[in-house]
C-alpha cells in the first residue's frame, strides 16, 4: 500500500514540474466549444478525461470479477463446511469399523472338565507319526 503512495506522490511532483514548465497560453476548440488556458491545464484536463473514461471502461469487468470472486469465496466456504461434516462422518464410521473388528477376547482358562473336541477322525491320522 505505501508504494502505491510513494508513486502517487511521484506522479504528483512531475505534474507540478510539468505545469510550472509548460505555461503558455493556449486555445483549445472542439466542435462550436472553444476555451482558453495553459498548455499544462489543458494537457492535466486531457489526461484526467483519459483517465476517468479508462475508469468507466473497465468498471464492467471489475464488478463482474468481484462477483465471480464472491461468489467463488461462498462455494469455497459451502465446500469447506461439507468436508468438515464428512471428515467427521468418515471418523465416526472408522470407529465403528474398529471396534466390530477387534478379536474378542480370549476366555482365561477352561475348566478341567472340558476339553476340546478332537477336530480328525480317528481314520484320518497319520499312523506313521504315532499320533
Amino acid at each position: 500500500m505505501q508504494i502505491f503512495l510513494f508513486i502517487a506522490l511521484l506522479i504528483s511532483v512531475v505534474a507540478v514540474i510539468f505545469a510550472v514548465q509548460n505555461n503558455t497560453p493556449t486555445t483549445v476548440s472542439f466542435a462550436v466549444w472553444k476555451t482558453d488556458g495553459s498548455l499544462a491545464l489543458v494537457l492535466l484536463a486531457a489526461l484526467a478525461a483519459g483517465s476517468l473514461i479508462s475508469f468507466f471502461v473497465s468498471l464492467p469487468s471489475n464488478l463482474k470479477t468481484r462477483w465471480t470472486i464472491r461468489q467463488q469465496r461462498k462455494k469455497l466456504t459451502e465446500l469447506e463446511t461439507s468436508l468438515a461434516t464428512a471428515r467427521g462422518q468418515l471418523e465416526e464410521a472408522q470407529k465403528i469399523i474398529g471396534e466390530s473388528n477387534r478379536p474378542a477376547q480370549p476366555p482365561a482358562a477352561l475348566p478341567e472338565a472340558v476339553k476340546p473336541v478332537d477336530s480328525q477322525p480317528a481314520s484320518a491320522k497319520d499312523p506313521a507319526s504315532g499320533v
